[in-house]
């Protein structure tokens, strides 16, 4: 669709929820080496914010609510039909943490290598026989 996600619009649905059982959005600089800002996923809080192949952001700390319940939110995006043949397209781009235990997602790395090398006819032909075996 040459299509780019522009803008990320989150609003939680958890009443009631403390920091200290996790799941907070942070918000990252640039060359990911400080937090820029950290949001607790409370009741009809509203997160939005610009995002691109630099803005890096996510829930990386682990939900630990005490009755197991989960965090929940609505995820809206807006795209703007501005996408360029001389860009290559990807998934999420990974950065880890510093000082942190952060692993890439070596699944998700080698499925974007194959799509890289294969002939798309090909990839799209074993992209599930692929992703099965962990490719």
């Amino acid at each position: 669709m040459k299509v780019e996600r522009r803008l990320n619009v989150l609003i939680y649905l958890n009443d009631d929820w403390r920091e200290e059982w996790g799941g907070s959005f942070e918000i990252w600089d640039k060359q990911m080496k400080n937090k820029v800002a950290s949001f607790v996923p409370i009741f009809n809080r509203m997160v939005c914010f610009s995002t691109g192949s630099d803005t890096f952001h996510g829930n990386p700390e682990t939900v630990n609510h005490p009755q197991g319940e989960p965090r929940m939110s609505i995820a809206m995006y807006y795209y703007t039909a501005t996408w360029s043949d001389t860009r290559k397209s990807h998934t999420t781009l990974f950065k880890p943490r510093p000082g942190t235990a952060d692993k890439t997602d070596w699944a998700v790395t080698r499925q974007a290598l194959a799509r890289d090398v294969l002939p798309p006819i090909l990839h799209r032909k074993l992209a599930g026989p692929l992703s099965r075996i962990g490719f």
